[in-house]
């Protein structure tokens, strides 16, 4: 798209006013490079084509939003993330939880490309989480990646609110201690930040 910043910024202020033909324009330029993204942090062809429209449906509805000067790609990098971070918690799979933990690690970093010290990263906190034992793993894993409260998860499983407390204590402590106090904080921060 060979547009001047001007052009550009009154592409940005008709879409704010809902302008559809704007919202063409900035669509076809967005477009491919959301793909590409969506392509890295998605297995299927199929997944990154449903969460690219649905970006760009909820970049419609957020329109308003959009600060001029900062351009359109942030907010809909945003959306994105956020859509792609929602289909990895609603998945319970082991390779789902290495995919999540990749993901937030790297947006933790600000990075936008592949990184093999990131991927690490993510691996090692990978395998302490399956270190743990499989109840308990389950139930760290329904808490802290899905975002279901204690008393979801006493009533998923079947047991009570106590024995779902005391296995998500255990749990904590011993990936504090399997981790490192750094490494732990860390771990904490990018399952926190799935749900910021």
């Amino acid at each position: 798209m060979e547009n001047t910043a001007l052009d550009y910024e009154k592409l940005i202020s008709l879409l704010k006013e809902g302008d559809q033909k704007a919202f063409s324009t900035l669509y076809a330029h967005y477009s491919p490079q959301l793909l590409a993204k969506l392509h890295y942090l998605l297995p299927e062809e199929e997944q990154a084509l449903e969460i690219h429209q649905h970006a760009f449906i909820k970049l419609w509805d957020y329109k308003e939003k959009i600060k001029v000067e900062d351009g359109m790609w942030p907010l809909l990098q945003r959306i994105a993330r956020n859509l792609v971070v929602d289909y990895y918690r609603s998945s319970a799979s082991q390779e789902a939880v290495k995919k999540a933990l990749l993901l937030q690690a790297t947006l933790y970093y600000e990075l936008e490309e592949e990184n093999e010290e990131v991927e690490a990263l993510s691996e090692a906190l990978h395998k302490a989480i399956n270190l743990l034992p499989e109840k308990r793993r389950e139930i760290f894993l329904l808490c802290k990646l899905q975002g279901k409260s204690y008393e979801e998860v006493a009533q998923l499983k079947g047991v009570s609110l106590g024995t779902v407390k005391d296995h998500m204590a255990k749990a904590m402590r011993f990936l504090r201690q399997e981790l490192g106090q750094s490494m732990y904080s860390l771990l904490i921060t990018l399952l926190t930040s799935i749900f910021s």
